[in-house]
């Protein structure tokens, strides 16, 4: 796949995601969308109901040096489509997501939903193919291994293997996993990585980079687009991302509350 194939794929999926058309993502301005909330799959499974998701593409590289407008989608719970959507109104998805539209966003729906459990998620999304892909060549790679559902008695192995059902590769310190990258398909071409490293010691030492390069090889592999999602403000993350070879795609914002 490459990078024009990818980004028509990530936009199919989130159009998908998002209940409007790939197109949308692509159209200057903001489009608003209300959320059904009858099936949620968050709610069913998680207790956790979305009030509000932005997605901001970055521009496509062929339109990016023309400084054409961005455009924005904003999936919103039906009861606060309206007052989100007046404010969106008032600003443009150009300059991305600052920390004056988190704030504002996050005043007008803790005016519109009060409830103590709102939780606020900014993230990127990034991705990468096969000829931009730059796999870690250090020398964690020698402690990383796949986790076999059959082989394991370690609750947290099996707690992974539950989580990730596309695999997990982790390394452990001890007989403890202490790092772990975890896949997750989340449609029938795009695989989701999610990373950790838990041992506090350990982290800055690149175990994050080689954990995450062994999951975005297998992905490759099995012929899927790897998609790396991680909090916008958090460095290490973004040199991960850097030294491997990921694409910028998307600014993200999630708010998200607990269900009554």
């Amino acid at each position: 796949m490459d990078d024009t194939a990818a980004l028509k794929a990530l936009d199919i999926h989130y159009g998908l995601a998002f209940g409007c058309p790939a197109a949308d993502l692509r159209r200057a301005g903001w489009t608003v969308v209300a959320a059904r909330d009858d099936c949620d799959p968050m709610a069913l499974l998680f207790g956790k109901r979305m009030l509000l998701s932005l997605l901001l593409p970055a521009p496509l590289p062929d339109v990016a040096a023309v400084a054409a407008p961005r455009s924005g989608v904003a999936l919103v719970a039906s009861e606060l489509r309206a007052p989100v959507a007046a404010l969106l109104r008032e600003s443009t998805p150009d300059v991305g997501l600052g920390a004056a539209d988190i704030a504002a966003l996050t005043h007008l729906i803790t005016q519109l939903a009060p409830t103590s459990s709102l939780e606020a998620a900014h993230s990127h999304i990034r991705y990468t193919t096969s000829a931009t892909f730059s796999p870690y060549r250090g020398p964690w790679q020698e402690w990383i291994e796949p986790l076999d559902e059959a082989g394991e008695t370690d609750t947290t192995a099996l707690r992974l293997l539950a989580t990730y059902s596309s695999g997990a590769y982790v390394v452990r310190s001890e007989g403890a996993i202490v790092s772990y990258a975890g896949v997750r398909a989340q449609s029938p071409y795009i695989s989701e990585i999610t990373v950790r490293t838990d041992s506090i010691e350990l982290r800055g030492h690149g175990l994050a980079q080689a954990v995450t390069s062994r999951a975005t090889k297998a992905i490759l592999a099995a012929a899927r687009l790897p998609l790396y999602r991680h909090p916008a403000a958090h460095v290490p993350s973004h040199r991960v991302a850097r030294a491997l070879g990921y694409r910028f795609y998307a600014d993200a914002l999630e708010f998200v509350a607990a269900t009554q």
